[in-house]
């Protein structure tokens, strides 16, 4: 009974508390909060995808763990001295609970410019769907029909 209690609930947000326990966990000379805790870096890549990566997910990529990053709103600081780390508004050092607000986004979401000329891909998703919805109890509710 317990796999389907969080799919019921729908908060179960495996990917930030998995990054909330990492960065609490492990070696700091190798992925850390900065001082304010705000955002985080990967401070040696090697490591972090020999040693960290797999203690806490399945796949053991760096361009995986990114894409992830991406799927739930992380951003990247490119400029200044914290450039290269990663901030989320609901992802703190000192505030771990608001991580559980975090939603994973759609794919289609994070490539859609990719998107625009490819039909097959397009039908698969969500926005697709409702036109559909909205179709179909059109005849429904006209009389004569």
């Amino acid at each position: 009974a317990s796999p389907k209690e969080p799919a019921a609930t729908g908060h179960t947000n495996p990917f930030p508390r998995k990054l909330m326990e990492m960065l609490r966990k492990e070696d700091t000379a190798i992925v850390s909060w900065l001082p304010r805790g705000d955002a985080f870096t990967v401070r040696d890549a090697d490591k972090f995808v020999t040693d960290v990566l797999p203690r806490y997910f399945r796949h053991t990529k760096l361009t995986s763990f990114q894409r992830q990053l991406n799927l739930y709103g992380f951003r990247r600081i490119t400029k200044g001295p914290d450039a290269g780390a990663y901030r989320h508004e609901w992802f703190h050092r000192d505030q771990p609970d608001l991580c559980l607000q975090m939603k994973r986004s759609k794919q289609k979401s994070s490539a859609s410019p990719q998107l625009v000329g490819k039909s097959p891909r397009l039908r698969s998703n969500s926005l697709t769907a409702s036109p559909a919805l909205s179709a179909s109890t059109t005849p429904a509710t006209t009389p004569g029909v």
